[in-house]
């Protein structure tokens, strides 16, 4: 067990307006919308209704998408805010009776397997693992509640970005220099240490806990090298940045550079 501290609640419930706004900027959307491709993408993979479990999903932004297209839901977080908020908005999309809140941290979603709670077709875990302790433990955690066939997708900050993102937009390659090896960043959104996770490691933990990893996505491979952020907010522009990003979220070498990595992995054993 690693002694890297752990986000509390209190962290992500303290920051949630933050977060609400940073959803709403361009380069937020376009977080969603890529993503929501990817997803789709693995979701027409798997029967025509699917068992979801979003683990450390927040307001399930990314999963409430899926309930309204008549799957099931089951949002876990351990920031009672966030969770509200979910329920909130499954409530004014009507799909409340499709998603199901679970107040509890990552970590304990191999309780769910005691509690019945198992067999899920599809296991989101977006934007959580680089806040967790134990990279290694989350990921074997999460896996128990894959049903073999099942997938899981993973996604968080890619550390290639970091470091060029701080030479490019902030033109300061001496401050790139100093994160070049650097085991943790500050996320100025929930203001807390992130670990910078690579996804090749993630890929190793998955492929040790029985999941074998089919797809690699970039997630923004081109908009955080873009310094305007003002021009991002025209809509001509922001269509022109979309439709390239979605070009270019699985073609090589791109992705590999992009702000966010995303691994997809079937559970075979």
């Amino acid at each position: 067990m690693s002694d890297r501290p752990q986000a509390t609640p209190e962290v992500f419930d303290r920051r949630a307006e933050a977060w609400d706004a940073w959803q709403e900027t361009p380069w937020g959307r376009l977080r969603y919308r890529l993503v929501a491709h990817t997803v789709d993408r693995a979701v027409r993979r798997l029967s025509a209704t699917c068992r979801v479990l979003d683990a450390g999903g927040a307001d399930g932004a990314d999963s409430l998408r899926l309930a309204q297209r008549g799957h099931h839901v089951t949002i876990v977080d351990h920031a009672p805010a966030l969770l509200a908020r979910a329920r909130a908005r499954a409530r004014a999309a009507g799909v409340d009776h499709l998603v199901r809140t679970v107040c509890a941290g990552v970590d304990e979603v191999p309780e769910l397997r005691r509690t019945g709670e198992v067999g899920f077709d599809l296991v989101l875990c977006h934007n959580v693992l680089h806040y967790l302790p134990d990279t290694p433990a989350a990921v074997a955690g999460l896996a128990t509640a894959v049903r073999p066939g099942g997938l899981i997708s993973v996604l968080a900050p890619n550390p290639a970005m970091d470091l060029l993102a701080i030479a490019v937009r902030r033109s300061s390659p001496a401050e790139a220099f100093g994160l070049l090896d650097a085991e943790a960043l500050f996320s100025e959104t929930f203001e807390h240490d992130m670990l910078r996770l690579e996804a090749e490691d993630v890929a190793a933990a998955l492929e040790k806990s029985g999941c074998t990893v089919t797809d690699r996505f970039g997630i923004r491979c081109a908009t955080d090298l873009i310094a305007n952020d003002e021009l991002k907010h025209t809509p001509a522009f922001f269509a022109d940045l979309e439709r390239l990003e979605l070009a270019l979220c699985d073609r090589e070498p791109y992705l590999r550079m992009a702000r966010f990595w995303q691994l997809l992995a079937t559970r075979v054993k």
